[in-house]
């Protein structure tokens, strides 16, 4: 049976790259655009694992992320992030229990962290 994975990101472009590299790694991939879309997925399907970007219109990856945990804390979770030097957001990262990784993303690099998080 295929491990399922959430892809979050407002990026078409970036769901699109991530859902085909994790569809030739055997993953049934699921992607949104939205924190909102991505909580009707998630509800309806139950990933093994979710990643998830931080700064999206509207709703936030920590948004989503605190939403996760109150319906299923077991859910691994990994942040990507664009936003390596902003203090704000990586003080946040510092408070969750989760992995994240900086964008621009080595896609073997996230499909490792990907598959740790996933043997824990």
């Amino acid at each position: 049976m295929k491990q399922k994975i959430v892809i979050v990101d407002d990026d078409n472009l970036i769901c699109d790259l991530y859902s085909d590299f994790f569809k030739q790694h055997d993953f049934e991939v699921h992607t949104a655009l939205s924190v909102d879309a991505a909580l009707k997925i998630i509800r309806r399907e139950v990933p093994d694992i979710i990643l998830s970007d931080i700064v999206m219109p509207v709703k936030s990856g920590f948004d989503l992320y605190e939403e996760v945990k109150l319906f299923d804390p077991d859910i691994p979770f990994i942040f990507m992030t664009g936003y390596e030097h902003d203090k704000e957001i990586i003080s946040k990262l510092k408070k969750v229990d989760c992995k994240w990784i900086f964008k621009p993303v080595k896609l073997e690099e996230l499909l490792n962290l990907v598959l740790s998080q996933l043997k824990n």
